[in-house]
């Protein structure tokens, strides 16, 4: 059965305002700039979503699903050092392995949201990032032991964190370094090895500090 009119033009309408959101942010993003690239109506988004804050939501929904077990629901009877290198290989692969497309939509509306956070941000932290955090927290408590400070606990979640998105949020100064950091997209998994070989060998002097 064919589509009707109106789920063609609400999908375009999304499809567009990934694409409008993505290149100009959402305060820039105007409802004529998506409802042209979309060939709908201006009326069409109060119509299908609301208003343009409600089409912006549904581009969250639709980029940043709900993801309550992250990697996998086995991964809690497994060793915590398997454990981390599948979360950071996960990760890794999530981020960098694509760079077009909705991919490439989905990070450049994250990036804008990290430098300009509208209320929408709670939707990505809950549907994504709180999922992740949790997961990473219960296996660094496995690796470090249940008695481990929380701050100590933080400082470790925060320095992997800032391993993964290192080369996501710095590529633009990257690009112009001498001499050139190859982009990660050329071999993910070596990164993940070399990210996973590194924090497991932080997280051991943390412990044997401790």
């Amino acid at each position: 059965m064919n589509e009707s009119p109106d789920v063609n033009t609400k999908k375009a309408l999304l499809l567009a305002a990934m694409e409008v959101f993505a290149d100009k942010g959402f305060d820039s993003a105007t409802v004529r700039d998506i409802c042209g690239l979309a060939k709908a109506n201006v009326a069409a988004v109060n119509y299908h979503y609301g208003s343009k804050d409600g089409l912006y939501a549904a581009v969250l929904e639709e980029i940043f699903p709900k993801d309550e077990e992250w990697i996998s629901g086995d991964d809690g009877n497994r060793p915590p050092e398997e454990r981390l290198h599948r979360f950071i290989k996960g990760l890794a692969e999530e981020i960098y392995t694509q760079s077009t497309g909705q991919i490439a939509q989905k990070w450049a509306i994250f990036l804008r949201e990290m430098a300009k956070p509208s209320h929408n941000l709670d939707l990505i932290v809950q549907h994504q990032v709180q999922p992740r955090a949790n997961e990473l927290r219960d296996i660094l408590t496995l690796l470090l032991g249940p008695k481990t400070p929380d701050q100590t606990l933080a400082y470790c979640s925060s320095n992997i964190w800032a391993l993964m998105l290192d080369h996501l949020l710095t590529q633009p100064i990257l690009d112009r370094l001498t001499p050139h950091r190859p982009n990660l997209g050329l071999d993910v998994e070596d990164f993940a090895d070399h990210v996973f070989r590194f924090a497991l060998g932080g997280i051991n002097g943390v412990k044997q500090r401790a």
